[in-house]
């Protein structure tokens, strides 16, 4: 079996995120489920980390002014526009019930409030509405942290329907609405999606995360770009430890993530893990997280990154995630 790993040397965004210790005992030890109802605000002032990235020197990980480089050439976003119902999944326990409010709801009662579905309180701004998704703002509020939700009812990466040709590619979505002249346009040197798994995530109303990706993580990505396949069969198979970003110095963030270059958004990257992760190594959907990022050097495109807690990762490699939390940006 084609393993491809790098050895190194030793070395929400809507309301508030994971605790770091909780993260700990889910991803440092793997001892005990998080407890998601603890939790507390990520810090973008988090600290940067150093580590040694197989003789091309040393990668600050901390969010930082500019990784250089060209940015990927971005065509003008087609954000859609209000039209009928979408189809929408059967309601199921995996993927929730359009009834489905109270503690754990609380995104979801915010989407029916922009469609019209619930009366408001509470009042929800609503940046960008479409028939398939809204956009939110993310707390804390800033320029580099909004949210794009279904207008279906969807619990998170676990839905089955996400990865059928019935959904919308909002993937494709959330990067477009994250471009200049959107109302969620990111303002950050790079831009970073993301999508907990369900265990370190506080809202179960499934929701990608527009928000910066912490400069440590590009320099890196882009100095193991050689190494990183473009084919989506050995994707499960690629390994790349990333050094990223804690909100608590005791918790590391030198975490183990599978990485795969794609040159456009265009396919539903749902589907290209159900296919290409998941289903080939007999893992749980739910269990997955995902996140992108420009692809700066070469041709451009972009990485998407996996992982999981139970990531099957070579000796000598970090353990996996369950949180896009190290990587991504959001205060």
């Amino acid at each position: 079996m084609f393993v491809a790993h790098i050895r190194v040397l030793p070395a929400l965004g809507h309301l508030e995120r994971v605790s770091s210790d909780h993260l700990r005992r889910l991803g440092d030890n793997g001892m005990s489920k998080v407890d998601r109802r603890h939790f507390v605000r990520l810090s973008g002032a988090a600290g940067a980390g150093l580590l040694g990235l197989m003789g091309a020197g040393r990668a600050l990980a901390d969010g930082g002014p500019d990784d250089g480089g060209p940015a990927p050439d971005v065509p003008p976003p087609d954000l859609g526009a209000p039209g009928g119902p979408p189809s929408c999944p059967t309601p199921s326990g995996l993927c929730g019930n359009p009834s489905d409010s109270g503690a754990g709801n609380e995104l979801w009662e915010r989407v029916q409030v922009c469609t019209g579905a619930r009366p408001s309180p509470p009042f929800v701004d609503c940046l960008t509405m479409t028939s398939t998704y809204v956009v939110l703002r993310g707390a804390p509020t800033n320029t580099h942290n909004y949210l794009l939700l279904p207008t279906c009812r969807v619990k998170g990466i676990e839905c089955p329907w996400i990865a059928t040709t019935a959904a919308p590619n909002y993937w494709l979505d959330a990067w477009n609405n994250a471009q200049a002249g959107q109302p969620g346009h990111v303002v950050y040197p790079t831009i970073g999606l993301g999508i907990n798994s369900v265990a370190a995530r506080q809202q179960d109303q499934l929701h990608i995360h527009l928000a910066g990706i912490h400069s440590g993580i590009q320099t890196q990505l882009n100095q193991y770009d050689s190494t990183i396949t473009n084919n989506p069969s050995r994707w499960r198979n690629q390994f790349v430890p990333i050094l990223g970003v804690s909100a608590s110095p005791a918790v590391s963030p030198y975490r183990t993530y599978r990485v795969l270059r794609v040159a456009t958004l265009n396919m539903n990257l749902f589907t290209l893990l159900r296919d290409q992760v998941v289903r080939p190594t007999g893992a749980a959907m739910g269990d997955q997280i995902l996140a992108v990022t420009p692809r700066l050097v070469g041709s451009g495109g972009f990485y998407v990154l996996n992982s999981q807690l139970a990531l099957p990762n070579p000796a000598g490699l970090p353990i996996g995630t369950a949180t896009v939390d190290f990587l991504l940006a959001y205060a």
